[in-house]
Parts: structure tokens; sequence; C-alpha cells
């Protein structure tokens, strides 16, 4: 347990309890039933974590590769008030979800051109895979529906931004819609914003598309603008 404990893993396999007890998988398989009766928990078939670990290293460390993001990771960075029930992953394919610990951990498809913007960082001596703060708004701006649109615009107002590499995040998304909500946000948060965004608009778009239709028209960025902002 104290090897386990002191791994800068924090989900494990049998395999991975093999190696640190010295034994084979069979003899391993009796000795993880008796630890999850007292120190483990078993996650999923073959996942495990010590108990007591930390919400976030178990979203983290379920699926490689993956990334915490969206609002998640706004309360990672401690960018929102609000304390997420649903811990949002970004994976490279489906798979259910799972709780653990009162939180939900949902799993989030994104195709490889958009699975990128994340780093390892450290959280309780573990490692931790995280969305930079920039491409955590790009991508709750990419896909809306996982989060209020102010706690978007609250990220943009508080946190620490290399505006460059918000652009290029943005821009490297490939999604219209994205860009033109960007844009909007950046501009009502007084932010630098490409001129070249503005090409190529297409038809009016939703703000929140999770709310219904409605509000100001705002030509400039041919959006419906259906959440209002304090």
């Amino acid at each position: 347990m104290e090897r386990l404990k002191g791994s800068r893993r924090a989900v494990f396999n049998l395999h991975d309890l093999s190696n640190i007890i010295g034994k084979g998988e069979s003899y391993s398989k009796v000795y993880v039933n008796r630890l999850t009766k007292k120190d483990l928990m078993r996650l999923e078939r073959d996942k495990y974590a010590t108990k007591g670990t930390h919400p976030f290293l178990v979203a983290s460390g379920l699926v490689f590769p993956s990334y915490i993001s969206l609002i998640s990771a706004y309360g990672y960075y401690n960018l929102t008030t609000q304390l997420p029930r649903t811990l949002y992953v970004v994976t490279l394919r489906q798979r259910k979800g799972l709780l653990y610990d009162n939180a939900e951990i949902r799993f989030v498809r994104f195709h490889k051109e958009r699975f990128f913007g994340f780093r390892r960082d450290m959280l309780e001596g573990k490692f931790l895979f995280v969305a930079e703060v920039e491409k955590a708004i790009v991508d709750s701006l990419y896909l809306p529906r996982y989060g209020r649109m102010a706690e978007t615009l609250s990220a943009l107002t508080e946190a620490k931004l290399d505006l460059g590499r918000l652009h290029s995040f943005a821009e490297r998304m490939r999604s219209v819609a994205l860009l033109k909500r960007l844009g909007f946000l950046l501009e009502f948060t007084g932010l630098d914003v490409p001129e070249r965004w503005r090409s190529n608009l297409g038809n009016y778009t939703l703000l929140n598309p999770t709310l219904p239709q409605g509000g100001e028209m705002n030509q400039r960025w041919k959006l419906a603008v259906n959440e209002a902002f304090d």
C-alpha cells in the first residue's frame, strides 16, 4: 500500500500490482480482492485506485490518452465558483462513464485533429492530464452543451491568458461556430480578436444552443445572443 500511495500513477491494474508485490497474476487476484475490502476501490474491470484518491486523478487516469477539460478544467484552475458534480474527460474513443466519490465521470469523444492543448500536471504527488486554460475555453465553446456560457465568460476575464495561444487553438478546431462565439465574447470583454475571423461567417448561430432562440441579433458576428450576461 505504501508503494501504491507513493506511485505517480493514480489508477492501476492487476499487472501493475503484480509487479509491485513480485507475484503472478493468479496470486495477485486473490491479493487485490483482500485489499478492496479495506484499502482499495475497484473502479471498473481491472482498474483500481487507493481509497481517498482525488476525483480529478481518477478521472484523468482511467483512459490513456485523455485530459480533463470543459467546466471541469475551470474548476481545477479555480476559475468558477461552481463545484461541478460531473467531471468531463476528453478522449479519442467513446466509452461509458462511471460514478466515483459522489461525482459522475463522463467521457467526451474528440477526433484526433482536435485532441491537443493539454499538459501533464501534478496533484497530490500524482500525474494529472488537464487542458491548458486556453484549450478548456476553446473546448467549452466548441461543445457549449457541457457548461454555461457565463462560466466561459468568467474564465476569459479571470484567467491569465496567452491570447496568441487562444487564437491558435481556436483556429485549429476548424469550427466557424466556435470562432463566432469566441470572437463575440472576446470583444465583449475588451480583448483582441483577429479580424480574419469575420470572413465567411455564414448563417446566424445561437450563442448558447442549449437555450431557446431569441435575444439580440448580433450582425457583426452573425450570432443570436440568447444568453444575458451581468
